[in-house]
Formats: structure tokens, C-alpha cells, sequence
């Protein structure tokens, strides 16, 4: 094999673009979570809990989601992986 041909396979890592976005998607869900966080601790009534907490969940969905399609993994393999990270890390 040549060189080129050992670029062309080997994986790129993801560009500053694609990073940009999976920030941008951690920043909203964050933000989603902190709302829930205030709406708990302000006391607000149940209906508007649970709007707040169905806005972080699909926030945390989504970023999941995005972060394996730009990163090109399974969702499932992405989750395996955090929960192998966090498991090891209190372990």
C-alpha cells in the first residue's frame, strides 16, 4: 500500500465544524437541565415539570443522537461506551 492509499483509510478525526456542533447541541441540552433544576427549586406547578423535563430528555436524545451521526458511531455504541466511562469512574 502506498501512502495515499493509507490516508484514504485510516479514520479523520471530526473537524472543528462538526465539534461546533456537538457543542452547541451539549450547550442546549445543559441549559434544558439547569431549567429543570430552577423549575424544581422555584416550585412551579406539575404540568410545567413536566414540560420542562420532557424539553431536557429530548435535548439529551438529540445530542446523543447527533453526537453518533457526526462522530459516526451507534447510538448504542456511544451509550455502552459513557456507561462504561461512568461506571468505571464510581467504581
Amino acid at each position: 500500500m502506498n501512502e495515499a492509499n493509507i490516508k484514504a483509510i485510516s479514520p479523520q478525526p471530526p473537524s472543528r465544524r462538526k465539534l461546533r456542533w456537538i457543542a452547541v447541541a451539549a450547550g442546549i441540552c445543559l441549559l434544558s437541565w439547569l431549567a429543570l433544576g430552577a423549575g424544581i427549586l422555584m416550585g412551579v406547578g406539575t404540568g410545567t415539570v413536566l414540560v420542562l423535563a420532557s424539553v431536557a430528555a429530548v435535548a439529551t436524545e438529540g445530542t446523543f443522537w447527533l453526537t453518533a451521526l457526526v462522530l459516526g458511531v451507534s447510538v448504542y455504541q456511544l451509550r455502552r461506551q459513557l456507561w462504561e466511562r461512568v461506571r468505571r469512574r464510581f467504581s
